[in-house]
């Protein structure tokens, strides 16, 4: 008979995963420079500063990076379950605003 290792269950109300956190901050971050991107083309007329283009390629690239702590958090045995897919959910809309966008061709 082989042995049937199980695995422990933890129950965790407070806490938090740190990953998700992260990928909470990031998100957060990506998604205020990338509105700001916007609100300041449209305010301008399209006549922004170069340094606004690359800002919003690091959010880009923010956010890729977030999506990838947040994936690592929703593995992590701490913390909630409706934070950890609120943090994948805010990391792939900051990932596809940017898409749109260039697909649009705003």
């Amino acid at each position: 008979m082989g042995m049937i290792k199980k695995k422990p269950y933890y129950f965790s109300d407070s806490s938090v995963a740190s990953d998700t956190i992260i990928a909470f901050v990031m998100g957060g971050i990506s998604l205020a420079i990338e509105l700001a991107s916007v609100v300041i083309s449209f305010a301008t007329l399209g006549h922004v500063p170069d340094i606004f283009g690359t800002l919003y390629l690091c959010a880009f690239i923010l956010s890729v990076v977030g999506e990838i702590f947040a994936w690592l958090g929703n593995k992590a045995q701490e913390g909630g379950v409706k934070g950890k897919r609120v943090s994948i959910a805010l990391n792939i809309l900051t990932m596809l605003v940017p898409i749109w966008i260039l697909l649009r061709g705003l």
